[in-house]
């Protein structure tokens, strides 16, 4: 009987630390790999920004975020020139993000972190 209580116990002491991956489809991005709530840092987009498969304008678009809205921000780059983005004339920077699921890449200056 006791064994039965302790494996619960254990599953619900992981949850709370964040050592168990969520298992919903909103949290599994397309490339397969699973984002935990925990190590999400939080970014907001300034303006409706297309999400692309690689750092550069002319990489596919795989979808958009609408501005104001949240998403996670997983690493960023240097990669191809963007011009005449959220009020910058030139640069390089980019954010790649998980929005909804959709993991990619948009440029660094259109986002905040909040």
């Amino acid at each position: 009987m006791k064994k039965r209580l302790i494996v619960p116990a254990v599953v619900a002491a992981l949850s709370l630390a964040g050592s168990v991956p969520a298992a919903s489809a909103a949290s599994t991005p397309r490339s397969g790999k699973v984002a935990t709530a925990a190590a999400c840092k939080s970014l907001k987009s300034l303006s409706t920004l297309n999400i692309r498969k690689s750092a550069t304008t002319s990489s596919t678009i795989l979808g958009t975020w609408p501005k104001g809205a949240k998403g996670c921000d997983i690493s960023g780059k240097l990669g191809g020139t963007y011009k005449n983005v959220c009020g910058i004339d030139k640069y390089n920077g980019w954010r790649k993000i998980n929005y909804r699921g959709t993991v990619g890449y948009v440029p660094n200056v259109c986002v905040v972190y909040v």
